[in-house]
């Protein structure tokens, strides 16, 4: 059966906790988490992947269904009107996609695809999708 996972990582974490300070982005994250959450099934899992990078797995999602919905998790993120202590902040996030069984056959083969596709999402110009 096909599955998709989706590594998303918050674009310049460090500038918003060093600017916002790190309370700010504390919530951030917590934001972010529960927006994640929001787009995950009940069979899917929604993760902290790490530092600010985040893992969504699809079982049963092909690769064009899995980049629609981490399109739609990115526009979610851009919009969403972080306010911490009544001030608007706002985040992005950059996201890479990798599908079973075109682009892997192993799940750390999946992992490495869509780390390369985050990889080239952040140094591509941030606040988007490459699948």
């Amino acid at each position: 059966t096909p599955l998709s996972i989706v590594l998303c990582d918050i674009d310049h974490f460090k500038r918003y906790n060093d600017q916002y300070g790190h309370q700010a982005g504390d919530h951030l994250l917590r934001t972010v988490a529960a927006i994640l959450s929001s787009f995950a099934r009940p069979v899917d899992m929604a993760a902290r992947y790490g530092g600010e990078e985040f893992v969504l797995i699809l079982p049963n999602f092909v690769h064009s269904e899995a980049v629609d919905l981490a399109n739609r998790l990115r526009l979610r993120v851009a919009e969403e009107p972080f306010v911490f202590q009544g001030q608007n902040t706002n985040a992005t996030m950059s996201l890479g996609v990798s599908s079973f069984p075109q682009d892997a056959t192993t799940a750390s083969q999946m992992v490495r695809a869509a780390d390369e596709r985050l990889y080239k999402a952040k140094h591509g110009g941030r606040n988007q999708v490459v699948g």
